[in-house]
């Protein structure tokens, strides 16, 4: 157990690892997550980061659990708006907000290397796929259809994440996630209508 006076020495909290952590996996990926570079990144000694974890495994999972706690107090949060307008875009703003995405096309790529983390972002990914399903049967949608419109959402959003994280070019040109996605709404609409006029 730590005393007073070495908690004095090392004011970092655990809150501090874990955000030059992500920092790092967002912008170097996550072999760059270790414990020498975080503590040069954040001004201490290595034996800082012993007060707080007892290694770099457990920062990793500690860090799954924010990113993956984050998600889930997000998306409840949002379930409780009673307009689909709203929820949808309050759906849309989130994703395609350029930090949280390169955080999240570094999870990614960390998740073909560890299953534990493509098992984390598959959860996380269902209770998205349900949110927008939700959206679309409130907007008229069949239950079916939305399904099916859900996933392809968010087909579109993972395309987007991978050419906004890299492509410069791409960056630049004002075409947005929330363009794509309204796209893919208005056509899903209008073949939902087709389908339902013959």
């Amino acid at each position: 157990m730590a005393t007073a006076t070495a908690l004095k020495s090392s004011p970092l909290q655990p809150d501090d690892w874990i955000r030059a952590a992500f920092a790092r996996l967002s912008t170097e990926g996550i072999e760059s997550v270790r414990i020498e570079l975080l503590a040069r990144d954040l001004g201490v000694s290595k034996g800082s980061f012993y007060w707080h974890f007892q290694d770099r495994e457990e920062l990793l999972a500690k860090m799954l659990d924010r990113w993956e706690g984050d998600e889930i107090a997000w998306l409840d949060d949002t379930v409780v708006t009673p307009q689909a307008a709203a929820r949808w875009a309050r759906f849309v703003e989130h994703c395609a907000d350029l930090s949280s995405a390169r955080r999240e096309a570094a999870l990614r790529a960390w998740a073909r290397r560890d299953e534990r983390v493509a098992a984390r972002i598959s959860g996380i990914e269902r209770k998205r796929s349900a949110h927008v399903s939700s959206v679309l049967r409130d907007i008229g949608f069949a239950p079916g259809a939305a399904e099916s419109w859900a996933e392809v959402a968010l087909l579109v959003y993972l395309g987007w994440l991978d050419r906004a994280t890299r492509d410069l070019e791409f960056q630049v040109s004002g075409r947005g996630l929330s363009q794509f996605l309204s796209d893919l709404i208005l056509a899903a609409s209008a073949r939902s209508s087709a389908a339902h006029a013959g």
